[in-house]
């Protein structure tokens, strides 16, 4: 192939190359760089090829570039090298920082520190993460590993197996009865001395319970003893209320027949009849009646606490009727004519309720039956 320039091109097997003329521009002594760590074997010069030339030596990572000087063009132009190493890859991001709690809060003055410590830990994370965020940095990323579960100490449920329903109802063994041992007697047995032993231990046990129910009987008699020593008391004490309640029977009967019969001024009005002119004309007679029936309660006889119950009974439903019907037939001071029938009838009820309630007053009465 044939230029108008000359050009020093890699010497190529089994291509046939042919050397231009020889000009004056031409350079001469152009040497073929020389490549390492490849085994590079010139050709051999041909006819009419060029004389002295020999291939550039490139080193292990040098760039190389074939001369292209040519006539008129420019010189002292080289590619550029590049080092063996080339420059490591920086990234236009900024580099992250991380900043655990811990050091965050290292830097707290101490007022800081104080203040801090006083929030709840709610708070206290909220400050944490504001500090974070006005430093510029990075919380570490939560470490998230995955539980061990302890191989050894696993043991997995035992299955539940329901048991086997039996085809018959279970019955319990019937067992027999287990034969009574034999008794160990000795050879040598004096039989006076163990029936004198077995004597001795019957009396010891007769005379044990001969002392248990003397023992039970001492104490039923000291009950009963201490039984009618209260009964006594209370029939003691019955028998001063029962002076009380024929005291109040007698002021019933006295106020019964002052007020009743017209006595004190309390005269009735001209055209007073009926039941309550019965009265009038018998009232001297009731409380003779009453007033008999309250002394003989202090006798103590259970038959006249009986007949003073139903008199003062009676005695107290003559005073409501025609009692009540009564009291605006009398002439004199109505006052006083109030005050007579209220501490009559009140007498007599209270010696009618306590004939019938009070234990001590029935105990009384009791006694002389017993």
């Amino acid at each position: 192939m044939n230029d108008g320039n000359n050009y020093g091109g890699s010497p190529l097997d089994e291509i046939d190359y042919n050397a231009p003329e020889k000009k004056n521009s031409i350079s001469q002594n152009i040497t073929a760089p020389v490549l390492d760590d490849i085994d590079y074997v010139a050709p051999t010069s041909k006819k009419d090829g060029p004389q002295g030339v020999t291939a550039p030596v490139l080193d292990d990572m040098a760039s190389y570039s074939p001369d292209t000087s040519k006539k008129g063009g420019p010189t002292g132009v080289t590619a550029p090298v590049l080092d063996d190493t080339s420059a490591p890859y920086q990234s236009s991001e900024p580099e992250k920082v991380i900043m655990t709690d811990e050091e965050i809060i290292a830097g707290f003055t101490p007022d800081q520190l104080e203040t801090f410590n006083k929030l709840p830990a709610v708070n206290q994370q909220k400050v944490l993460d504001l500090r974070r965020a006005q430093l510029g940095v990075e919380a570490p990323k939560p470490v998230v590993t995955a539980p061990v579960l302890d191989e050894d100490n696993y043991t997995p449920p035992p299955k539940k197996e329901e048991p086997p329903k039996p085809a018959e109802p279970i019955k319990a063994p019937i067992l027999d009865d287990a034969p009574e041992p034999t008794k160990y007697v000795p050879k040598f047995v004096d039989e006076d001395l163990e029936r004198a032993k077995r004597e001795g231990a019957k009396k010891a046990v007769s005379s044990q319970l001969v002392s248990d129910q003397k023992d039970s009987k001492e104490s039923l008699r000291m009950m009963l003893q201490l039984k009618e020593e209260r009964r006594a008391e209370l029939a003691q004490k019955g028998f001063r209320v029962t002076i009380v309640i024929a005291l109040l029977g007698v002021i019933a009967a006295v106020v019964f027949y002052l007020l009743y019969s017209g006595q004190l001024g309390l005269g009735y009005k001209p055209d007073f009849s009926g039941m309550g002119k019965v009265v009038e004309e018998y009232s001297m007679y009731i409380a003779v009646i009453v007033g008999l029936c309250s002394f003989l309660l202090i006798t103590g006889i259970g038959g006249c606490k009986s007949l003073a119950s139903f008199v003062f009974l009676l005695f107290g439903v003559i005073q409501i009727f025609p009692g009540i019907v009564m009291i605006p037939q009398h002439k004199g001071s109505l006052a006083l004519v109030g005050i007579l029938y209220a501490v009559s009838l009140i007498c007599t009820v209270a010696v009618f309720f306590m004939l019938s309630a009070s234990e001590a007053v029935g105990l009384y009465f009791k006694k002389d039956s017993d």
